[in-house]
């Protein structure tokens, strides 16, 4: 009989097992699984069925309190079909009630209808969607764009100023797939994971962008999001990234942006993707107030 309950050490067996028939084996769980054990503010949970575990999820309690970040929704290849991530989604969201905390929120793909189809069911709405790409070699891209420079910075040089120009959507940053409110401690955080750059105009913060340089064994990803008031503000920062991206020898690169710049995008010569693959790589945050 199958049943919920928290996961412990003796199930990193089972874990690591799902994770190798998750994206091709490039799971992220295997590396933060320790972690949640030990963390007061993460509550891993999964299912069990003969003693094995055969799906697992991750609530994480971020924002000082506020939110219930909903994380690594798995279920093993053998189980799959039968209904056991909407079981275990529910219980997320009941686990978020009791805590309690003020929402509950994740990040998925435009184009998963599935991941999109389940947070419906539980109540979650749409909150904002940023376009994504995805380019390998990015050594090969020439294009260069600079009207002006841009300016590394850290999270107490740009705190009012992203308040105050209103760059990011709902006052939420994200890096990495991951959804922080824009306050202090949330920027402060951020910022000690990435590199923060930024363009002034009479002293005042007009484009934002945060970078991150992912390294593996298989992969040297440079990954960034970019928040800007204008084209030439996107574009700037646009080509700082695929420079850096250049210079530090990445083998991909994977950009986040507001689908404004989407048409400018593909109006460059590099860009090569289809509309189906931008949407396959573009963000939603989903959200429902508790």
């Amino acid at each position: 009989m199958s049943n919920i309950r928290r996961l412990r050490e003796s199930d990193k067996e089972d874990i690591l097992e799902i994770a190798r028939n998750t994206w091709d084996g490039h799971d992220y769980v295997p590396k933060f699984f320790d972690s949640w054990l030990k963390d007061i503010d993460s509550y891993p949970v999964g299912i069990e069925d003969d003693g094995h575990i055969i799906a697992l999820a991750n609530l994480r309690v971020i924002d000082d309190g506020k939110t219930g970040w909903m994380e690594a929704l798995r279920v093993h290849p053998s189980y799959r079909g039968k209904g056991l991530a909407t079981i275990l989604t529910q219980h997320i969201v009941q686990l978020a009630m009791n805590i309690p905390v003020k929402r509950i929120r994740y990040t998925t793909a435009v184009s998963n209808k599935t991941s999109l189809h389940l947070a419906e069911s539980v109540g979650m709405r749409r909150k904002f969607t940023l376009a994504g790409y995805w380019q390998d070699n990015p050594t090969e891209i020439s294009w260069r764009s600079s009207s002006k420079p841009l300016f590394e910075a850290n999270a107490s040089d740009v705190c009012q100023d992203l308040i105050d120009a209103k760059l990011l959507p709902f006052n939420i940053i994200i890096c990495d797939w991951k959804a922080l409110d824009a306050t202090p401690e949330g920027l402060a955080k951020v910022d000690s994971l990435s590199q923060f750059w930024i363009q002034k105009k009479a002293g005042k913060v007009t484009s934002f962008s945060l970078s991150l340089d992912h390294d593996d064994v298989s992969d040297k990803q440079w990954t960034f999001t970019i928040y800007a008031k204008d084209v030439s503000g996107f574009l700037d920062h646009l080509s700082h990234h695929v420079k850096m991206a250049s210079e530090t020898k990445s083998t991909s690169i994977f950009g986040l942006f507001e689908p404004e710049y989407l048409e400018t995008f593909h109006n460059l010569e590099w860009d090569k993707q289809t509309k189906y693959e931008i949407e396959e790589m573009s963000l939603t945050l989903l959200e429902r107030i508790l």
